[in-house]
């Protein structure tokens, strides 16, 4: 992949605006099509997780990470849960920062009513426990696949318990034990994938197909289909190395 944003640089310097000085980050993504899936995939992340996105620019792709679920504490035995879009870009930049959600999608969409493609990144936030934690790139095991019909019905069946349990008032402490038992628990017929994805790929929209591909790599999942990405970290101690069902 391409580094560097001087195509960009090159294109707002010919307009006369120099960006020399200017720690501002830029990227177009490859279509109008593209950005308004973007700003779905934001708006559906905004609502189950802490409002923060990490975008990684490559060469001519974007990665863009949003939390759902991760521990609270060092006794929080909660899996970390991340969901995944990769889009293309219409020129090459290289970039690592964390923005607000809401501040992202408001620069895409006016972006896309005045027909404008090159989009500034946000202001940078305080970065998150979980935007430091990169999945690994190589060395994934694929497993047998796991049905789209079992993990919305597993992520279903957790929204129910969680409601359930948790009374009109609670206190925070309570309540992300109760979310770390329901969402941590692994779903019937699959001893590798926990609740906790199943509500990350049903809320984030990535129920693609009949079936999610399914690879491992030590104390990480990965759930893959058409439409995105669900990546679980489990906490330390937990491994898939030995398990011998491969897909």
């Amino acid at each position: 992949m391409g580094s560097g944003g001087g195509a960009l640089v090159s294109r707002d310097e010919s307009m006369g605006c120099s960006l020399e000085g200017d720690m501002s980050h830029f990227f177009s993504l490859e279509s109008n099509p593209a950005r308004l899936d973007a700003i779905q995939f934001l708006q559906r992340a905004a609502r189950v997780n802490d409002g923060s996105a990490r975008l990684i620019a490559d060469g001519t792709y974007l990665q863009v990470y949003v939390g759902v679920l991760f521990p609270r504490g060092l006794l929080d035995r909660t899996p970390t849960v991340l969901g995944l879009r990769v889009f293309g870009l219409a020129e090459p930049v290289t970039f690592d920062v964390v923005v607000p959600i809401e501040s992202l999608v408001h620069r895409l969409t006016v972006g896309s009513e005045q027909g404008e493609s090159v989009n500034r990144v946000p202001a940078e936030v305080a970065s998150l426990q979980w935007a430091a934690i990169t999945p690994p790139q190589d060395g994934w095991r694929r497993r047998l696949a796991v049905s789209t019909e079992a993990l919305r019905a597993a992520a279903a069946t957790g929204v129910a318990k969680v409601a359930e349990t948790v009374p009109d008032t609670i206190g925070e402490s309570v309540l992300q034990k109760v979310r770390a038992e329901v969402w941590g628990s692994m779903i019937p017929d699959h001893k590798r994938i926990p609740a906790g994805a199943a509500f990350a790929a049903d809320a984030l929209g990535l129920l693609a197909g009949s079936s999610l591909q399914v690879h491992t790599l030590e104390n990480w999942v990965r759930l893959s289909s058409k439409a995105g990405y669900v990546l679980v970290k489990f906490p330390g101690g937990q491994s898939f190395e030995d398990d011998d069902d491969e897909g």
